[in-house]
């Protein structure tokens, strides 16, 4: 009997550490696209302080910028878990809220059909109720 408490230890402890290593696989990626989203959102920027290229509106750098938030959270997301072990829910929602908006603006929401409408009108209230009523992990 204590072969078999042996063998379901390390299936455990396996078990245990595949989030890990999944989760260093989504840090290395997340990380990567960050540096692409920042370069590409400070470019946009510029572009459309310096020049009149029609193609650059507000909108466009409006959307690469909540774009990138979205990372850097989904990313701070990840860091949480290295440090204490689990996800912390609320900035889940947070970037959930992020980019919600970002897909209100870019795909703009005149055309759209009421049920639609409705759900995304009850989705943004959803996250924020989240936001509100979800307290944040304490920091240790």
């Amino acid at each position: 009997m204590p072969e078999n408490r042996t063998l379901m230890e390390l299936v455990a402890s396996f078990f245990s550490l595949v989030p890990l290593i999944l989760y260093t696989v989504v840090a290395i990626m997340l990380t990567i696209i960050a540096i692409f989203s920042v370069y590409d959102s400070a470019s946009l920027v510029v572009q459309l302080v310096s020049t009149t290229n029609e193609n650059i509106n507000i909108v466009s750098v409006i959307n690469a910028l909540l774009l990138t938030i979205t990372i850097i959270v989904l990313f701070e997301t990840v860091t949480v878990y290295f440090k204490t072990k689990h996800v912390e829910v609320r900035a889940l929602l947070v970037a959930g809220l992020t980019g919600t908006v970002r897909h209100v603006l870019v795909y703009n929401m005149a055309g759209v059909d009421a049920p639609t409408l409705f759900a995304v009108v009850a989705l943004l209230a959803v996250l924020i109720a989240g936001i509100v009523f979800v307290k944040p992990e304490p920091t240790a």
